[in-house]
């Protein structure tokens, strides 16, 4: 019985050791986006309209990173954005709404970003006015925006 006790002593302590690191190797990689936050904020005189913006062009230029998505729906009451950017997560970015047209503007970093809206917290849909498309795991479509 004493070997027994030991046993689960010890995977307790294992345990306790892999999840504390698991926790600290999450506080590290937060660190590292807000250091990507923070190099963006102080680049100056940089300005860029990425390609396949959903962005209207009466809109002021977007600095480098900077991406405005706006949905119109008159109907909704509420609209957010979600993508791989924030871990498809409906409560991280939700858009402002004024006059039935929804705006959220985003530094997201360069590369390519799938993402689709959330209407009223339950229907999610691919942006209606993005340029590409791809095949979503759930059978649906995901919009893309790429961002230089």
């Amino acid at each position: 019985m004493l070997r027994f006790l030991r046993f689960i002593w010890k995977l307790l302590i294992v345990g306790s050791v892999f999840g504390i690191g698991y926790i600290i190797g999450r506080e590290h990689s937060f660190e590292e986006d807000e250091e990507w936050d923070n190099e963006e904020e102080n680049k100056s005189g940089e300005s860029a309209t990425p390609a396949g913006e959903p962005q209207k062009k009466s809109e002021p230029a977007a600095a480098a990173g900077s991406v405005t998505f706006e949905h119109a729906d008159a109907k909704a009451t509420s609209v957010s954005v979600v993508g791989d950017f924030n871990d498809w997560n409906k409560d991280a970015n939700p858009m402002k709404g004024e006059n039935g047209v929804w705006k959220c503007s985003l530094a997201l970093k360069p590369g390519r970003h799938e993402y689709k809206f959330v209407i009223n917290q339950t229907d999610w849909i691919s942006d209606p006015k993005a340029k590409e498309t791809v095949a979503d795991k759930y059978g649906g479509t995901s919009s893309v925006v790429d961002v230089r």
